[in-house]
């Protein structure tokens, strides 16, 4: 379980009043749909900032101008430097968006047609209260389901469904620089492009511990960098955020990567890929919520 710690001062960490030592922002560019509980902290981008809040221009100016190409990832870097700067004690980082959020249990019964590890809630079931008690981790680690890229029909992995999906050398790109700067060796860039589990949201939803979310944050925060400055992005519409699609991946695979080295952690994947109700509510992994109304999640929307 998580260890407690004093509480500090709000004007030096607001989220730092949670339970157990948790920092946990939330990532928007809009206003709300629902009311988050008081531990968790708006990161304001775009239109949303406002004078007093967690705004990006003020956390972190340099990737201001960069957001309309890197969506919320820029928020995350934002919430990494708060972090850092103003809550050093905390023991767990979480980490949500506007819309999407992970939680120790089910809370929708509809999973997304197109995108089925994924639950559609409606704002009105998410009381502040269900919320308070559903989004508090019950262990080191509050992570979505796996979206599993291969089944019996197909084989696929990060490579080859990345490039059905967006542009291959964005992603190949990528991985060269994270082999340059050692967040990967060489002999793991194979096993980067070729894994087959997908979290998604990668590090950017969820809980972790501090240390090793901030460590890998930065990690990503340096070959994203390094990224926009040498490979200007051409792309329009959902492409443009080629570098957010990339982290997401990357990510994902630096939370498997560290769950692996813990003991007793494979029959836990055999577990995550069956998806199954009964085993959703597994030690590290809970549910990932979408608040819509609709009945099927567009991507890109």
């Amino acid at each position: 379980m998580i260890g407690r710690m004093r509480a500090m001062s709000p004007v030096e960490c607001t989220a730092i009043a949670a339970p157990r030592g948790l920092a946990y922002g939330c990532v928007t560019h809009v206003p709300l749909l629902v009311d988050y509980p008081a531990f968790v902290e708006s990161i304001r981008l775009g239109e949303a900032q406002t004078e007093g809040g967690l705004n990006l221009r003020d956390l972190a100016p340099e990737w201001e101008p960069h957001h309309p190409l890197l969506g919320g990832l820029a928020g995350t870097f934002a919430w990494k430097r708060h972090v850092v700067e103003r809550c050093p004690e905390a023991t767990h980082v979480g980490l949500c968006q506007y819309r999407k959020f992970v939680s120790h249990r089910r809370l929708g019964w509809r999973s997304a047609k197109s995108y089925s590890s994924m639950d559609l809630v409606s704002p009105s079931v998410l009381t502040r209260s269900v919320l308070d008690e559903a989004m508090r981790p019950p262990s080191d680690w509050l992570l979505s389901p796996a979206f599993d890229l291969s089944s019996w029909r197909k084989s696929s992995d990060y490579l080859t469904q990345y490039g059905r999906a967006h542009q291959i050398e964005d992603l190949l790109r990528f991985t060269a620089e994270a082999v340059e700067q050692e967040v990967l060796d060489k002999a793991e860039a194979v096993a980067f492009l070729a894994e087959d589990m997908l979290l998604p949201g990668g590090i950017e939803l969820g809980v972790f511990p501090a240390p090793f979310w901030i460590a890998n944050v930065t990690a990503l925060e340096s070959v994203v960098r390094v990224c926009v400055r040498r490979f200007p992005l051409s792309h329009r519409g959902y492409d443009a955020r080629a570098w957010a699609f990339c982290s997401e991946r990357l990510g994902s695979y630096l939370v498997l990567r560290q769950l692996r080295s813990l003991s007793g952690f494979e029959w836990r994947v055999r577990a995550w890929r069956a998806a199954t109700p009964k085993h959703w509510s597994r030690r590290f992994v809970g549910r990932l919520n979408l608040i819509t109304s609709a009945d099927d999640y567009v991507i890109g929307a």
